[in-house]
């Protein structure tokens, strides 16, 4: 049975990635600012809130998590699950200004657990986000087919060890958020903050990670997703040859690179 991910929507403007696998249907992140445009992307995948199992949270930034899917999650009662040092302040900040919502369940550091058929290790990541930021790797629960998803789509910095989360990935999603010369040329009063180490990954800096993933890992995966583009600092185009080219000067030329969409899905992925 294929392991299917479909990267909805990618970048400051909301985040929302399908995973199914075994008649399991999980979101990561679903950060779109209206219930309407909730529905409307997952509609645009084949499937809607009834057909969800459960949201996996990153992190508390407005454009992964917010009012609108807690809404959608109490409607529908789909449990949110989120990091358990994010819980207060996911409480205080979105919760207090929902009128309900759906079950609430925590996670630890390192803790695997599983939703249906999809088996969920999280793992730390640098960013600037109040609490806790994730990254994930999905599999099929213990007896499935040997697949492995890696995700991170706001981090900093490549910390000793977190290229380590990635090895052997069959598909990568990784944030390739600015190019270094267009966030340098910027106005924008934040730019000291997108490229600082608890920011945002650049173009290049993805690029180099993927190379000591590449290197070090036992199989390559079949495509790589570069995830959270900015829309100011970077286009699909600049971030899809950046990475290519660093790859290639290190012989890895041969792996599809594809850069997710802030506005339209970019297709399903099978593995």
């Amino acid at each position: 049975m294929d392991f299917h991910v479909t990267p909805l929507r990618s970048g400051s403007s909301g985040n929302l990635t399908l995973l199914e696998h075994a008649g399991t249907t999980l979101l990561v992140d679903a950060g779109l600012p209206s219930q309407r445009g909730l529905a409307d992307a997952l509609s645009e995948a084949g499937c809607g809130w009834d057909d969800v199992d459960a949201v996996l949270v990153s992190h508390l930034h407005s454009d992964h998590v917010n009012g609108s899917a807690v809404a959608c999650c109490a409607r529908h009662e789909v449990p949110i699950h989120l990091h358990r040092r994010n819980l207060d302040a996911f409480a205080r900040k979105i919760l207090s200004r929902s009128p309900a919502s759906g079950p609430v369940r925590t996670f630890g550091d390192g803790e695997a657990f599983s939703v249906g058929g999809i088996a969920i290790l999280p793992f730390r990541v640098p960013h600037d986000a109040r609490g806790v930021t994730c990254g994930f790797t999905f599999t099929p629960v213990p007896g499935g087919r040997d697949v492995r998803v890696s995700m991170a789509t706001d981090l900093g910095q490549n910390e000793n060890g977190l290229f380590e989360r990635f090895l052997d990935s069959d598909l990568i999603l990784i944030e390739a958020n600015y190019d270094e010369e267009m966030l340098h040329r910027s106005r924008r009063h934040d730019r000291g903050r997108v490229g600082s180490d608890t920011g945002h990954f650049s173009n290049a800096q993805a690029g180099k990670f993927l190379v000591r993933v590449l290197q070090e890992s036992r199989k390559h995966p079949r495509a790589i997703i570069l995830c959270h583009l900015s829309g100011d600092h970077n286009t699909p185009e600049l971030a899809r040859a950046t990475v290519r080219e660093i790859l290639a000067d290190h012989r890895f030329d041969g792996i599809p690179v594809h850069a997710a969409r802030r506005d339209a899905p970019l297709r399903k992925f099978s593995l």
